[in-house]
């Protein structure tokens, strides 16, 4: 087949014209900044994720390489990390640094008799079943008030956000510490959580 150029594409550049850059953001964020600012978008950035068969070691051991304290844990098959994948990963469930940290691996092993390095993220992570996340519709009128709010309240330190059945991105408490320069003490601007807000749009 032979392409033909479409000359009408072509138009005299105008008199006045800007490049268009990205958005420059602030050097601190405050509670009252759109909530896009401390979020993760996995449109933009590969998700940390891993296997259900991997030991728990081997997991914190990725989180602390990839300098993250959650794990999307998917189907064992799909779990090797590329960027040129066509077809996204199914998520199976979620692990974090306080999963391994926690009680949970010290129990297993006290009933099984296996060793800590013996222990797999499936026996400890939450199952996708019990997974609360957040509509990214949600997102687009939220501040960074609204979020560190709900994580109080939910006692919480990430915040899953899905679009249209996929996993869109994440918010969470150490990104957000750090865009805050670890100053939580101003007051909040805003309705309490994420729900507030969620109410208040309806």
């Amino acid at each position: 087949m032979k392409y033909q150029v479409d000359h009408r594409a072509y138009v005299a550049l105008e008199t006045k014209v800007f490049v268009k850059s990205p958005l420059e953001m602030p050097e601190l964020v405050k509670v009252e900044d759109p909530a896009t600012y401390v979020f993760t978008d996995f449109t933009h950035n590969m998700p940390a994720i891993i296997g259900p068969e991997v030991s728990i070691d081997k997991a914190l051991n990725r989180m602390r390489k990839s300098a993250v304290r959650l794990l999307l844990v998917v189907d064992k098959d799909e779990a090797v990390e590329t960027a040129s994948s066509s077809r996204p990963p199914t998520v199976i469930g979620q692990i974090t640094s306080c999963d391994i940290l926690g009680e949970a691996p010290v129990r297993i092993a006290q009933s099984s008799g296996m060793r800590h390095s013996e222990i797999t993220v499936n026996m400890v992570m939450t199952p996708r079943k019990d997974i609360d996340v957040v509509e990214w519709s949600h997102i687009k009128n939220a501040k960074v008030g609204h979020v560190l709010a709900t994580m109080h309240h939910r006692q919480g330190c990430h915040i899953l956000v899905s679009e249209e059945g996929m996993i869109r991105g994440i918010f969470s408490m150490s990104e957000i510490s750090r865009h805050l320069g670890h100053d939580e003490s101003e007051p909040l601007m805003c309705a309490n959580s994420l729900s507030e807000l969620v109410h208040e749009t309806g």
